[in-house]
């Protein structure tokens, strides 16, 4: 009976085989890209639009891990084009060459950086090389509740609000209001967001000028960090992994930070417009919601991170040439204006979002919700990286320190924050030492010849 369940089993992997082996998709007579991105729904049409502008062209989408891209672009399977998310990973695809430099394309074709945010030139390069161009750009806001301030007497945030404004407002959140109710001050659903938008409200940045020794020890970076902490674990105003664990266990809040802001459980969220995406699924929710632009630290002007979603090229795709036309599309007013429809983040054109008035959809018709997005474009910013070292690498590092921070309300947060430059430092010496590249690199900024350590 086993050796009749071995056979059979055998024959229909064959007859499957066959099947598959068969099986021809319909030739359209279209040369098909395949676009490595997320699954939004908007996708679909995002790319219809694309083949009706382009006849003869067609874009698939597809959805995997950057491992698995990496895996498949290193062995020449990989999609032709790539959504980066963020100038950490582009410097990890450009550095291991699985990106197109289109820095001799992107004038001629339109999607050069002067065709986007000026602020973001430096989000689309590596080492002066563009590698990518915008799907959707950004800088985070807060999304607050106005319904749960009114219910705790707490008065809506000022465009100018300082980080002790937003201390001061959290905290009443913890008490009952005249519904009797406590709320969630803060949904933060990406701790690492909420600590380098208050680092750069500080002024702080990653590398020293010359990429060679990290700036994460400063005493900017301290203080960001610190004040991480208090808001956890001094003022309860972001929930600890502890107190989200215990109300997870009573089914009392959902699936994550995102849901609880969207099911009125929590007073804000620091996000981008692209939280729009998810409020068309929570339409009562779209008459109590205002945003305002990120507080800022006493002293000190309101800034935070920039990011984009942007593809590159995968440098062995065999239809560079039309994969480029999809990017040219990217910077059309066709395209920029299904962004503005959706509330996915901002246009890459910022011609049509040169206020909130602009970006007024069916979601939210209140330019005034839409306005801070904009305003953010002017002092937001993007990560600086370093030539010597892997930018996810270091943003790991990052994340491994935010999670002891919260796992232990004790920490000293200077020392720690002191080991992690220590890390960051040693190894850019280390890559230096093992590369003849990254040698040369460091003479070209110091004009100087490398000497290793003894």
């Amino acid at each position: 009976m086993k050796k009749l369940f071995i056979i059979s089993g055998f024959l229909l992997l064959v007859v499957y085989a066959f099947a598959l082996m068969s099986f021809k998709k319909p030739d359209t007579g279209k040369i098909v890209l395949r676009w490595a991105t997320d699954p939004n729904p908007a996708r679909k049409v995002q790319t219809k639009l694309f083949g009706e502008l382009n006849p003869g062209l067609e874009v698939t989408v597809e959805s995997g891990a950057m491992e698995k891209l990496l895996v498949q672009c290193a062995t020449g399977t990989g999609p032709d084009i790539i959504d980066i998310y963020g100038a950490t990973q582009m410097d990890c695809y450009a550095k291991a060459g699985l990106l197109l430099d289109l820095t001799p394309y992107a004038s001629k074709m339109g999607f050069d950086p002067s065709k986007t945010y000026p602020s973001l030139k430096e989000d689309l390069c590596v080492d002066g090389k563009q590698y990518r161009f915008p799907c959707n750009t950004g800088g985070n806001c807060v999304i607050y509740n106005k319904k749960i301030f009114d219910d705790h007497g707490v008065e809506y945030p000022k465009p100018d609000w300082t980080i002790e404004d937003f201390i001061k407002a959290g905290k009443k959140f913890n008490e009952p209001g005249k519904s009797g109710q406590t709320h969630i001050p803060l949904a933060s659903f990406y701790p690492y967001w909420v600590f380098i938008d208050m680092y750069y409200s500080l002024g702080g940045r990653y590398y020293t000028d010359d990429g060679l020794k990290s700036k994460l020890d400063s005493p900017e970076a301290i203080k960001a960090l610190q004040t991480y902490h208090d808001m956890m674990h001094v003022y309860k105003i972001i929930p600890s992994p502890e107190v989200v664990a215990g109300m997870s266990s009573q089914g009392g809040w959902g699936s994550g930070p995102i849901v609880w802001f969207s099911t009125g459980k929590a007073a804000m969220i620091m996000i981008g417009r692209w939280y729009l995406n998810i409020l068309v699924n929570y339409p009562d929710m779209a008459q109590n919601i205002a945003s305002v632009g990120l507080p800022r630290f006493e002293g000190h002007p309101p800034s935070g991170l920039l990011g984009c979603r942007g593809p590159g090229i995968n440098a062995q795709s065999k239809h560079k040439e039309q994969a480029m036309k999809f990017l040219s599309y990217l910077a059309s007013v066709d395209y920029g204006t299904l962004i503005v429809r959706d509330g996915d983040s901002l246009p890459p054109n910022p011609t049509l979002a040169q206020n909130g008035e602009m970006l007024v959809n069916k979601t939210v018709s209140d330019p005034a919700f839409h306005q801070p997005f904009v305003d953010a474009m002017k002092t937001a910013r993007p990560i600086d990286n370093s030539p010597f070292i892997n930018a996810l690498e270091v943003q790991r590092w990052i994340d491994e320190r935010l999670a002891r921070v919260e796992n232990n309300p004790g920490i000293n947060i200077e020392i720690l924050m002191k080991d992690l430059a220590t890390e960051i430092n040693n190894k850019i010496k280390r890559n230096i030492d093992r590369s003849k590249a990254l040698q040369e690199k460091y003479k070209s900024v110091t004009g100087k010849d490398w000497k290793p350590e003894k």
